[in-house]
């Protein structure tokens, strides 16, 4: 991550990858990686689809360790969809994956979280409920998984309560370096906020997966 920051002005690989910086803030900003200011690697940033371009990541994604594991879950070959690169943690409020990339099939995603650093407490860990995934998912008027700002109270509404009635307890990955967390698309969950200041990076890359049953082509 940091080699590609540095070289972000000089590698042709690097020409059309999109980022995402000041992520939470009112300057937040979508644009190109070669176009950041130095300034949004300081705070929380996105980096989009590295895969698409850098080998590296393939290799990690696809490695046969990670990917046989999600095999089984989806009970056929895994098909990368996206990547996301971080090197602080998220802060983004509680949500299922479902709301940005519903699967064609229902229940045939599944995503890998995995820790380049060390996380604590204080350095904005992942938060979740185990146990969320089991809940009914929450349709919007449109009849689908996506996100409709304009419903979010309704849906916050809903979520609380199936929570409070299974009694879910919400819970930290404090992750070491190298350790994976893999999860199902319904599962809810969110990024912790950072107390430290930004003091500490805890890079991670993120990937999900669908079914290649979906995508015959």
């Amino acid at each position: 991550y940091n080699k590609i920051i540095r070289e972000r002005f000089h590698d042709g690989q690097l020409s059309e990858v999109v980022m995402d910086w000041y992520i939470g803030t009112p300057e937040e900003t979508r644009g190109y990686l070669k176009d950041a200011p130095e300034g949004a690697f300081t705070k929380p940033y996105k980096i989009n689809d590295l895969y698409l371009d850098k080998a590296f990541v393939r290799d990690i994604i696809l490695n046969i360790r990670l990917t046989d594991v999600v095999a089984e879950l989806l009970d056929f070959i895994p098909v990368a969809m996206n990547t996301l690169s971080l090197s602080y943690g998220s802060q983004q409020r509680f949500h299922f994956d479902t709301f940005y990339m519903p699967p064609p099939s229902t229940n045939k995603m599944v995503a890998a979280w995995i820790a380049l650093d060390d996380t604590n407490e204080r350095n904005g860990p992942l938060c979740y409920y185990p146990g969320s995934h089991m809940i009914k998912p929450f349709q919007f008027d449109t009849g689908k998984l996506n996100e409709n700002p304009k419903e979010m109270h309704k849906f916050d509404e809903y979520i609380a309560t199936e929570i409070e009635k299974r009694g879910l307890i919400q819970e930290q990955f404090h992750a070491k370096k190298g350790d994976v967390f893999i999860w199902h698309s319904q599962l809810y969950h969110g990024g912790s906020p950072i107390i430290d200041n930004f003091e500490t990076q805890r890079k991670s890359l993120v990937v999900h997966y669908f079914s290649a049953l979906d995508f015959p082509h």
